[in-house]
């Protein structure tokens, strides 16, 4: 999953959208005339159109994949930038179809030598004539044609850059209006202490006892450890040995765990997490 920019993202859907339209208000205002001249504008706007559909085609490669994915209502939003996609190769589509109809003028054909009846160049001029009125008429539909779909795809980019601002919004706030886990008053001694540097799991003594302590030296009930653990508050790095001492961190669950959780008594605390001669102590007096 790649960690990507959302916001910058959103912002170049925004334009994106307005290029689109943009090429919708030019492409309405076209003023084709039947020939050479038509043939130059329509190439133009082909590759215009079809540079935006690469660039469509990109933003939709980036957002698939991205970190977007995981947020509740990213499939539909994919789903609307793909048809952003079709609907501009449609318009570059419409586009080709209106050059098809375009009549290019080029130097008659004058028949096999010898033929009987050679045009004249006033037949020339009045098949020249028919043509352009067929083709007018044509080539005004395909333009249109291609008008709708880019004012299709201008909308749909407008549309997903809105929707994507929505789904962030709404997820951040579900996030924040999810409970954190409840801990006990131990564990919350024993996160807390972990969050001032983190910590280390290793074995120790002849039997090979796996203790937990802190980095500044506080030993941890390996119950209270253990519990915090299996419930993800804390990550152990498991790439090196228990032998060498593998390092722990609270996790983003566990400090949520301990932004909202409300301390116990002290007695808890103790309980938790106490240096080595305090609890050597506590055990001479038992």
């Amino acid at each position: 999953m790649r960690q990507i920019d959302l916001q910058a993202e959103i912002t170049r859907l925004r334009q994106l959208g307005s290029d689109f339209e943009d090429l919708h208000s030019e492409i309405r205002s076209l003023a084709l005339t039947p020939g050479t001249d038509a043939r130059q504008q329509l190439t133009a706007k082909i590759v215009d159109t079809n540079e935006l559909v690469q660039q469509a085609m990109f933003r939709l490669a980036t957002l698939d994949g991205s970190q977007y994915t995981a947020v509740p209502g990213s499939r539909p939003a994919l789903e609307l930038l793909a048809s952003v996609v079709s609907a501009a190769s449609l318009a570059a589509s419409d586009l080709a179809c209106a050059l098809e109809a375009n009549p290019l003028e080029g130097a008659p054909f004058p028949g096999p030598p010898g033929a009987p009846f050679p045009s004249s160049p006033a037949d020339d001029a009045a098949v020249r004539t028919a043509r352009h009125a067929e083709a007018v008429p044509a080539m005004a539909e395909h333009l249109a044609d291609a008008a709708h779909h880019l004012d299709l795809a201008h909308t749909g980019c407008y549309y997903l850059a809105g929707g994507i601002t929505r789904d962030l919004k709404q997820h951040t706030e579900q996030a924040q209006a999810t409970s954190a886990p409840r801990i006990t008053g131990s564990q919350y001694a024993a996160l807390s202490a972990l969050s001032q540097g983190g910590g280390r799991l290793y074995m120790s003594g002849r039997k090979g006892n796996l203790r937990a302590s802190t980095t500044g030296g506080i030993t941890l009930n390996i119950t209270t450890f253990n519990a915090l653990n299996v419930r993800g508050l804390v990550r152990v790095d498991a790439t090196r040995s228990l032998v060498q001492g593998q390092r722990i961190n609270v996790t983003a669950e566990g400090e949520r765990a301990l932004a909202q959780h409300k301390p116990t008594t002290a007695p808890a605390r103790a309980a938790a997490v106490a240096p080595p001669a305090t609890q050597q102590a506590a055990g001479r007096r038992r």
